[in-house]
């Protein structure tokens, strides 16, 4: 409750379930596919997760990610 403008990654069916725990008008949920083998060509390639981490967190200047 006390924090704001964090990046949530939602990978899955299940993970997705989670996201009515969070304050969608105080973070940003990102949600796709699960990257694993059998399902990655269903929506996980093209969803670009971790740019758009990034873009949100620096339009709330915020330090973006090295996911390197």
């Amino acid at each position: 409750n006390k924090k704001e403008n964090l990046v949530f990654i939602l990978w899955g069916k299940y993970a997705r379930s989670k996201g009515e725990l969070i304050d969608w008008s105080k973070h940003e949920i990102i949600e796709s596919a699960h990257p694993s083998p059998l399902s990655a060509y269903h929506g996980f390639f093209g969803s670009k997760p971790f740019s758009k981490t990034n873009q949100y967190l620096v339009e709330h200047k915020k330090h973006p990610i090295d996911w390197l």
